[in-house]
C-alpha cells in the first residue's frame, strides 16, 4: 500500500473446528504506529509513513491473529515529462530519442521531489489509432503499440518510437500514465508526447 492509502482487512474469527463465530466483536491492533494507523471504522490501515515492513494483529477476546506485515510505500504525487514532451526523428534516424517519465514523492519530504523506483509506467501509442502491430507505420520499442516499464532508481521510465515499414506518419501521440496503488492516476498523469517524423 502506499502512504495515505487505506486498506481493508478481512478478518473472520474461527472456532476450535474451524468454522466461523459469526457476530464475534473484532478489534485491530497497530504494532508500528509511525508507519500505520487504524482507519475510523476499525476494519481497515491507513498507510502514515514509508516502511519496508508494519504489523497489525486482529483480536477478538483472548484470541490473538499472527502480526500481518504490511509494506507501506511512499505515495506516487507526480508524473512529469523529464525532458521535451515533443521530438522530431530525423530522416536518416529509425527511431526517436527517448520518452522519457518521472515517477515523484511530494509529500513524505515537504519541498522536496523524491524519485520512486519501481513504479510502473504505461505507455501507449495513441495516435495514429492502428487496428493492431501488423498495419502499424510506428511502434514503440518493443514493437508493440504499448508498453510498461517500471521506473529505474532515479523515478525514470522511458520508451523510444520507432518507424516501421516503408510508410510513415507525420506525426505519432504516445501518453505515459501511472496509477497508485489504489488504481487512482498519479496527478499529471497522462503525459503527453509528440514525436514527428521528417
Amino acid at each position: 500500500m502506499e502512504e495515505q492509502d487505506t486498506l481493508p482487512l478481512t478478518v473472520r474469527v474461527l472456532d476450535r473446528a474451524g468454522d466461523p463465530i459469526p457476530g464475534a466483536a473484532i478489534v485491530l491492533f497497530v504494532l508500528d504506529t509511525a508507519a500505520l494507523g487504524v482507519d475510523s471504522a476499525g476494519m481497515g490501515v491507513i498507510g502514515r509513513a514509508p516502511a519496508a515492513t508494519a504489523r497489525v494483529v486482529a483480536a477478538s477476546g483472548t484470541l490473538r491473529s499472527d502480526p500481518l506485515s504490511v509494506r507501506v510505500l511512499a505515495a506516487a504525487d507526480s508524473l512529469r515529462a523529464t525532458a521535451s514532451s515533443a521530438l522530431t526523428v530525423a530522416a536518416a534516424d529509425s527511431q526517436s530519442g527517448p520518452l522519457a517519465t518521472a515517477v515523484l514523492d511530494l509529500t513524505t519530504t515537504p519541498g522536496q521531489a523524491a524519485p520512486l523506483s519501481g513504479r510502473p509506467v504505461r505507455f501507449t501509442l495513441e495516435f495514429p489509432a492502428f487496428a493492431g502491430v501488423a498495419s502499424a507505420t510506428a511502434v514503440l520499442g518493443n514493437d508493440s503499440l504499448a508498453e510498461t516499464v517500471l521506473t529505474a532508481a532515479a523515478g525514470t521510465a522511458s520508451v523510444v518510437v520507432k518507424r516501421k515499414g516503408a510508410a510513415q506518419p507525420d506525426s505519432a501521440v504516445v501518453l505515459a500514465r501511472a496509477v497508485r496503488g489504489t488504481g487512482a492516476s498519479v496527478p499529471g498523469s497522462p503525459v503527453r508526447f509528440v514525436v514527428r517524423f521528417q
